[in-house]
């Protein structure tokens, strides 16, 4: 992780990844050809070479902005997929590794960053957060935080619809999973649709399975507990599931019905009960 100007032997088409400038979709609606011709430049001259699998932050410039200071970066994605950052501890270090400041950054605006590529952003570190007065021009860099917490996100798109559904039903499934926490790559994630309660007292829950994982996976039971909000049990067992698969990064809808018989309780809110998928 290096600056301009640091002295880090810089790409070589040859040596290293083959990295291309990348843009958000607001700054991609605002920057003129010559501009983006400029930030290709740019990068070309600062970031350093890196590794397949590397992520790297380099430096551009800081400048004294009053009651902060100004910093523009490139986050280099050297990995296979599109990663995305939620809070980035980042410090300022001198090249005796003195830290110099240090800040948390929400950097969830950036997007996701596509794999094998480097995206221009700027960051603004608060004074109270810099424990110098002024940043020696010619003896700075930004690095990542070992608290870093760089993500990948599973691309998640509903699959096997069952042919009952209407289109204003798919469509109501897949505006419920565009609103549901993103899933990391390698997570697996099942979600409450509905619960309801039918005439004769069953109940039926629908469910949203999400796969993040890289290949199919097969759920082949599935231990539900459903708890009232005072804790008394109202089920609490295991689903047996036939042919249930889910291919990777997608979604797909599970039905399940619970007999009266297999309830704990007889008079419950079902609205304020809660749902625990036991492993």
């Amino acid at each position: 992780m290096s600056n301009k100007g640091d002295g880090s032997q810089k790409i070589s088409e040859k040596d290293s990844l083959k990295i291309e400038l990348s843009l958000n979709q607001n700054t991609i609606d605002r920057i003129s050809d010559v501009q983006k011709n400029y930030l290709e430049e740019e990068m070309n001259e600062v970031i350093p070479e890196i590794e397949d699998g590397q992520v790297n932050i380099t430096g551009v410039y800081i400048f004294d902005e009053g009651d902060k200071f100004e910093a523009k970066i490139y986050i280099v994605n050297g990995l296979s997929r599109a990663i995305n950052f939620e809070k980035a501890p980042l410090c300022i270090v001198n090249s005796k590794g003195e830290e110099l400041g240090y800040e948390i950054f929400d950097l969830n605006e950036m997007g996701d960053i596509p794999p094998y590529s480097a995206r221009p952003w700027k960051i603004y570190f608060d004074k109270k957060n810099v424990v110098v007065d002024e940043i020696p021009q010619d003896d700075w860099k930004i690095v990542f935080d070992s608290r870093i917490k760089a993500v990948t996100y599973a691309n998640i798109e509903l699959e096997a619809i069952p042919e009952s559904l209407d289109a204003k039903e798919i469509a109501t499934f897949k505006e419920f999973i565009a609103t549901l926490p993103k899933l990391e790559q390698g997570q697996v994630s099942i979600s409450v649709f509905t619960i309801t309660q039918y005439q004769n007292d069953d109940l039926l829950m629908t469910l949203i399975a999400r796969n993040g994982v890289d290949e199919p996976i097969k759920l082949e039971k599935l231990p539900i507990t459903i708890e009232t909000y005072d804790g008394r049990t109202v089920v609490n067992g295991a689903f047996d599931l036939e042919n249930f698969e889910i291919n990777a990064g997608k979604a797909r809808i599970l039905s399940l019905i619970f007999k009266k018989e297999l309830l704990l309780e007889e008079e419950f809110d079902l609205a304020s009960c809660k749902v625990m998928f036991n492993s």
